[in-house]
């Protein structure tokens, strides 16, 4: 066995795992037992949840982070929900407020009331964590911190967070939060069955992807070491698409949500319109629930021969959303609303 230490002792696996994630922003996955019943204060295991040391406490920073387990299992599309998927508000129990965004209507604001087929952008810095980075502070970090996490625990009782403490850098502190958030989507999803936090989530991870990329194929490309057959832009649109897929892949699989070609979760799924004689698919780069996420380097419309395909497709998405990288210019990403009949 080999022993990581710090400090002159030997780190825990829930320590080295968090180490490691912060260094190297991907987090590392160990087979283990796991009794969700337990006493965090001391270790010692309890039977049943409600003792003194169950979880769902006040979230320490300094305590682990083991959200319950829980199998490999498509989640039943919308479950009855009736309801717009474009809300103001989630619903809680938590009584604290919720850590925006959570929506689509926070990150499109006016989405709701906007007409049929309307382009929507996003909201100035709406997807940064809390505004410009250098607004970021430990106290801040640590206060949004414990909120997220009562927020989780609120739907995940058994939910912890592994952490040395607040991150002193920016990007570590950023890092922190991001993970929180993609927590929280995912409990929303895996408990109550509700997407709006998962889709937006999903939205963050790949314009902050599709950004990367961006600046990585555009030095790759000076340095010849792009692989091109039509032009610049194809290959350099190429490249963002496998890595902005790729790591969206990765985030699924760390938040253990399943995606496959019949659940509501998918990434490069075939999304079939069998109203006509034939039956026609096209293949949006990732969808949820009924949100279709398509990244391109170049503006599509109503008018775009995919994009219509989109709306036509048996699974009737509300919307289509285009996330180009940022580096094109103001209002890159943005929002197709359904069109009317």
């Amino acid at each position: 066995m080999t022993l990581h230490m710090q400090n002159g002792r030997a780190m825990t696996p829930a320590r080295l795992i968090f180490v490691h994630y912060l260094r190297t922003g991907r987090r590392l996955v160990l087979e283990q037992k796991f009794n969700p019943y337990h006493d965090p204060k001391n270790g010692q295991f309890t039977f049943a949840p409600g003792g003194a040391g169950g979880a769902g406490g006040d979230g320490d920073l300094a305590g682990g982070r083991a959200s319950s387990p829980s199998p490999l299992i498509p989640i039943a599309q919308n479950r009855g929900s009736a309801r717009s998927p474009f809300r103001t508000g989630m619903g809680g129990n938590s009584g604290l407020p919720p850590t925006n965004p959570m929506t689509l209507q926070v990150v499109f604001p006016g989405l709701e009331n906007q007409p049929a087929g309307a382009i929507i952008a996003m909201a100035d810095n709406i997807l940064d964590l809390s505004g410009p980075a250098r607004e970021l502070t430990t106290e801040l970090t640590a206060g949004r911190s414990k909120v997220l996490i009562h927020e989780i625990q609120a739907i995940d009782p058994n939910y912890r967070f592994d952490s040395l403490g607040v991150p002193q850098s920016v990007e570590g502190q950023g890092r922190q939060l991001r993970t929180l958030m993609q927590d929280r989507a995912e409990a929303f999803y895996r408990v109550r069955h509700e997407m709006e936090p998962l889709q937006v989530e999903t939205l963050r991870h790949l314009q902050r992807h599709a950004d990367r990329a961006y600046d990585e194929a555009v030095a790759l490309y000076k340095a010849g070491r792009l692989r091109v057959r039509l032009s610049r832009e194809e290959a350099i649109g190429n490249y963002v698409d496998r890595q902005t897929r790729e790591r969206l892949r990765d985030l699924y699989g760390t938040l253990r949500i399943m995606t496959s070609k019949e659940g509501p979760v998918r990434i490069i799924g075939r999304e079939y319109n069998r109203s006509g004689t034939d039956a026609t698919y096209t293949v949006p780069d990732a969808r949820v629930g009924k949100i279709a996420f398509d990244v391109s380097l170049t503006r599509k419309t109503l008018g775009t021969k995919q994009v219509r395909g989109f709306f036509d497709g048996d699974f009737n998405p509300e919307a289509v959303i285009i996330i180009r990288p940022s580096q094109i210019g103001p209002n890159s990403s943005y929002l197709i609303k359904r069109p009317g009949n």
